[in-house]
């Protein structure tokens, strides 16, 4: 197998197994054996566990950084910037569906697998909503919010939506059989009333604020 096969086997192993057991509960043994591969080549091309969950991490956020610079050129109004990115992440979550396990697992773990570099996009990403938010409050069109409260808003959703859809699919059609199973572009609408509802512009006496 050519070296760059091999490589990227692992990588699509490891994320499987990331995403199903954790960084802690993940072995190298059966991460070689989803790759068809020797474990020595995990070793050959990452070094360790710990750099292969962040090589595993940084090539799944890999796009984000690229997309927060093309939303800033492209998308001129802060709440449609905003409402493109978490649209985005919600795109991604559905291409790579394990994705939204390992960022779940990684919160639970305190973060404490992540390195630098992976905190650092994590820190990009509440810069660029921070910035959206202040050009929009300077404009007079958006609340002044902390933007890590804004993320956590807008985040929860997306990720709940991928991480419980196999328990929506055994449990539901039993529990619920009247209600319609909830698509990708319904959560993207529902996203655009959660970004109204807390961006929405800072109400006066006038209109009905205190």
């Amino acid at each position: 197998m050519r070296p760059e096969k091999t490589r990227a086997n692992l990588l699509k192993a490891a994320q499987h197994v990331f995403s199903e057991v954790g960084y802690s509960g993940a072995r190298v043994d059966e991460i070689a054996r989803r790759a068809r591969a020797n474990k020595a080549m995990i070793y050959y091309h990452f070094g360790t566990k710990e750099e292969l969950y962040q090589t595993v991490l940084l090539e799944l956020f890999g796009g984000v950084l690229d997309e927060v610079k093309r939303l800033e050129r492209e998308v001129t109004d802060p709440h449609e910037r905003l409402l493109a990115f978490y649209a985005g992440l919600a795109g991604a979550f559905a291409q790579h569906r394990q994705l939204p396990r390992i960022m779940m697992r990684e919160v639970l773990a305190g973060g404490t697998h992540m390195d630098r570099a992976a905190a650092e996009l994590l820190g990009a990403i509440i810069r660029f909503v921070g910035a959206c938010i202040a050009q929009g409050a300077a404009a007079g069109t958006l609340r002044s919010v902390n933007p890590v409260l804004v993320h956590l808003t807008m985040i929860g959703p997306i990720l709940l939506f991928f991480v419980s859809e196999p328990f929506r699919a055994r449990l539901l059609p039993g529990a619920l059989p009247e209600v319609p199973a909830p698509t990708q572009d319904e959560l993207v609408g529902h996203l655009r009333d959660l970004l109204a509802c807390i961006l929405g512009r800072e109400r006066t006496r006038h209109d009905g604020g205190s």
